[in-house]
């Protein structure tokens, strides 16, 4: 069943794919098609849009989709819906939102199994204030030091931007005047839980990964294009490993002999425990080396370490209401803190390297290694534990002559090697499930790259024989059907990615309803001609990942004092970006709609200014002078939907004015709905939710959110 929240989406997508065919073919056109760009496709939404002149060429080829795709909306939205889960998985999930919704439990996900960890609030919190009581990691802070961070921050960037000639629509694409302020959470160490204690009320008891999400923060958009610079840089790192297959070339590739010996070192809390003085200095000197090898997007070294230092001293966030500031380490959460932490770990294994043991390599934190005696295996160890101050290494010795790392396990004896591979103890093998809403051709990739990967990493028959196995158990937990599988190792295949071709080729995201819808919309998309033009990308639906966990519950608040917008809906939504609203005068029940994509508040404070002033300018102003005769009146705010991609938004607000006809709009101050897409107008189901539903669903800024 297509319901109106897939239509909502599609609507925004065809908006997004007419928008780019005809910048693509204007471009073309007139002489300038694939233009050079020193930058990679920028993954912030502008906040404003304007929609490209039109093109006749690809117009009539778009209006046949458009309709197409319409039709087959039409088609299949009364069809009803195929479940994937029980009536009773259904009331067991709307129970478990109530009792989250109402602040009963604490949903979130454990550190590296994957399952889900359900527990009191109240232990979470005393669980989270527990972490937050180490002064060694954080220190109180308040909202007035965030705000001159932040600020700061948007001086420098905007200073070395222009300095530095980068183009204009990238310095402020990258500046964020309002940022969201990040908060913490953290994630349950279920793999490290003592027996018996999984029923457990002592905060003491629980270990914890803390993440601090930057998500639309105030460093999150510029350590984009730092990161673009500072990843380059990984290449020069000799013990660096960017992947299994990368270790399992440098395996081969080494020449054991008998009396040689394995262990495995890892790192205790790596990013936490990082210096960031020695990590700043570290990636200075290694850019320093390497500038003129990498492209540094038309900034110097000294602009990039300026950003770098600005972004890591941007340390504070919030929790429960409360302001904190990051002391000492990097922040799990923030862009930069993996690129730096491998860099400074490239300080701290130097010494180690300059002994030349006969293999040593490492992925972020855990290190492989291969000396020629025990003594020297010992020494090494010693060594890399007194390189700094808070770095502490714990080491794995071989249980039954085999060693795990990263998913293989290594044996060495006598000389000779093998490998297979290896799933952890604590892993719970979750992959995408068989009966999820995923297309099938993606659900077969997953199957089909992992006993790929198993086959790869084996090193003889039995090995491959024992992987398999291994991955056709963890296909079935999963509900996966199996034939048999070859024991065969797979040919060293090319490395993966999309043609230059495909990557060409404009993006249609289609929402995933059925392999039959998708089907479908391909069939259109070659017969309208536009298959040599465009590639349609499936997107899943909200998974439960994204239904149950909320990592911002603790301060979804309400900060707006005489606030007109949070009672109408769920606390917090006066902080909502990206979203569509609606303003109801209370004296005469007239309304208006518009959009933003800053904070609501903000744009709501700019509507009452305008009220109180009776500016006539605007439009809360001209209704007081126009309807009220002058005389004030009150308002009230509610949200429509969340849209965060600025065409689908201004194209959905033209719908709901379209279909609500609100007193208080004034003509032509929103997109024109172009007859390509009127049609849609009716499946989007733009209509006001009774109000014993407002402030119900998940909070998240999801696309379309239906309401």
């Amino acid at each position: 069943m297509v319901g109106r929240g897939v239509s909502r989406k599609v609507l925004g997508g065809l908006q997004a794919l007419q928008d780019n065919l005809r910048q693509k073919a204007n471009q073309q056109e007139s002489g300038h098609g694939h233009p050079a760009s020193r930058f990679p496709a920028i993954p912030f939404s502008p906040l404003f849009f304007r929609p490209q002149d039109p093109n006749p060429a690809v117009d009539v080829k778009f209006r046949l989709f458009a309709t197409s795709v319409f039709s087959i909306l039409r088609r299949h939205s009364h069809r009803p819906p195929v479940p994937n889960i029980t009536a009773a998985q259904k009331r067991g999930l709307a129970e478990l939102q109530d009792l989250s919704n109402s602040k009963s439990i604490k949903i979130s996900v454990s550190d590296k199994g994957g399952e889900f960890v359900v527990m009191p609030r109240g232990l979470d919190a005393a669980i989270t204030q527990a972490h937050l009581g180490d002064g060694t990691l954080y220190k109180p802070s308040s909202e007035g030091e965030y705000k001159r961070q932040y600020r700061r921050l948007n001086r420098v960037w905007l200073d070395i931007a222009h300095r530095a000639d980068l183009p204009k629509s990238l310095i402020t694409r990258l500046k964020c005047d309002l940022p969201v302020c990040p908060v913490l959470y953290v994630l349950i160490k279920t793999h490290k839980l003592a027996p018996n204690t999984h029923a457990s009320l002592d905060p003491s008891d629980f270990k914890v990964r803390p993440i601090i999400s930057n998500v639309g923060g105030p460093t999150d958009r510029i350590s984009w294009l730092l990161n673009l610079v500072l990843t380059q840089l990984l290449t020069f790192i000799p013990a660096h490993l960017s992947n299994t297959r990368r270790f399992l070339d440098q395996l081969r590739e080494t020449r054991f002999r008998r009396n040689h010996v394995i262990e495995s070192f890892d790192v205790t809390s790596l990013y936490t425990n990082v210096s960031n003085e020695d990590a700043v200095q570290a990636t200075h000197e290694l850019l320093n080396e390497h500038a003129g090898s990498i492209n540094m997007y038309g900034l110097s070294v000294s602009h990039v370490m300026t950003s770098v230092k600005e972004c890591l001293d941007c340390s504070i966030f919030r929790w429960s209401g409360q302001y904190f500031r990051q002391v000492r380490g990097l922040a799990m959460g923030q862009r930069l803190a993996p690129v730096l932490a491998i860099v400074y770990m490239s300080k701290i294994e130097r010494p180690v390297l300059d002994r030349r043991p006969v293999l040593y390599c490492r992925y972020v934190d855990d290190c492989f290694v291969a000396c020629s005696t025990q003594k020297e295996m010992d020494t090494c160890f010693e060594l890399l534990n007194t390189q700094a101050e808070n770095i502490r290494f714990t080491r794995e010795k071989p249980i039954d002559t085999w060693l795990p790392f990263l998913n293989m396990q290594v044996q060495l004896e006598r000389g000779f090697l093998r490998t297979k591979w290896y799933r952890k103890p604590t892993s719970k093998n979750i992959l995408v499930h068989f009966r999820s809403a995923h297309p099938l051709k993606t659900k077969q990739a997953i199957t089909r790259n992992m006993f790929r990967t198993a086959k790869m990493v084996s090193s003889g028959d039995c090995e491959v024989a024992e992987s398999v196995e291994l991955a056709r158990k963890v296909a079935i937990t999963n509900g996966y059907p199996l034939k048999e599988q070859s024991l065969r190792r797979p040919p060293r295949s090319r490395p993966h990615g999309h043609t230059d071709e495909s990557l060409e080729k404009v993006t249609f995201c289609l929402p995933f309803v059925s392999d039959s819808v998708s089907s479908d919309v391909r069939t259109a998309l070659r017969k309208c001609g536009l298959d040599d033009m465009v590639r349609v990308v499936e997107v899943p639906p909200t998974n439960l990942r994204k239904k149950l966990v909320q990592n911002r519950s603790y301060d979804r608040l309400c900060i707006t004092p005489h606030c007109v917008i949070c009672p109408n809906g769920r606390e917090g939504d006066c902080m909502a970006s990206g979203v569509i609203y609606l303003i109801t005068c209370e004296a005469c029940g007239d309304e208006y709609i518009g959009e933003t994509g800053r904070p609501l508040v903000c744009r709501i404070k700019e509507h009452l200014a305008g009220l109180k002033n009776s500016r006539p300018e605007t439009p809360l102003g001209d209704h007081r002078r126009n309807r009220h005769g002058g005389v004030e009146f009150e308002v009230s705010v509610r949200i429509l939907m969340r849209e965060p991609t600025t065409s689908a938004r201004k194209t959905l607000e033209a719908f709901w004015i379209r279909a609500k006809d609100p007193q208080i709009n004034r003509k032509d101050e929103c997109l024109a709905i172009t007859s390509e897409l009127a049609p849609f107008i009716d499946l989007c189901g733009l209509q006001l939710p009774p109000a014993s539903s407002r402030g119900s669903g998940h909070p998240g800024p999801t696309h379309c959110e239906n309401v």
